[in-house]
């Protein structure tokens, strides 16, 4: 059920320009160009964007390997927050992990993301561990959340 604004797709090479501002906006640990040129060769990913009349909004990865899918990164650009899109692009790469088979899915996320935890409880994601001092930049732990897909 997508918001009639804005369409999803597969993320192209074309969109790698608009996807590294929006990496910017969104993270203190931005992905490289090279980052995302090598996930659009990857076999075991699936990358998608938000295009809103042709300007990209949001953007989401998954990895599926065998019966784990792993979310890689969901970013929405501020200005087009809480529209729904976040959550339309975690369902559709739910759906990706489906069609390939994953029985569950898996993402790290900061404590401190307020927002994007209360997003993924709503989606039906739960705790099921922790990353010490996973992030870089600041050694903010990680929240490992799960949801099983059966």
């Amino acid at each position: 059920m997508l918001n009639p604004g804005f369409i999803l797709r597969k993320m192209t090479a074309q969109d790698i320009d608009e996807i590294m501002q929006i990496e910017q906006k969104c993270f203190t640990l931005p992905w490289s160009r090279e980052s995302y040129l090598g996930e659009l060769n990857n076999n075991f990913a699936t990358y998608l964007v938000c295009d809103f009349e042709g300007e990209i909004a949001g953007y989401g990865g998954i990895w599926v390997v065998f019966e784990d899918a792993h979310i890689t990164n969901v970013a929405v650009n501020p200005d087009f927050r809480q529209s729904g899109m976040g959550t339309t692009l975690m369902q559709e790469l739910e759906q990706t992990a489906r069609d390939k088979k994953a029985q569950r899915i898996l993402l790290e996320v900061r404590p401190s993301n307020k927002a994007a935890l209360a997003m993924y409880r709503n989606l039906g994601y739960f705790p099921t561990g922790l990353r010490q001092a996973y992030y870089s930049d600041n050694g903010e732990d990680a929240i490992i959340m799960t949801k099983l897909l059966f």
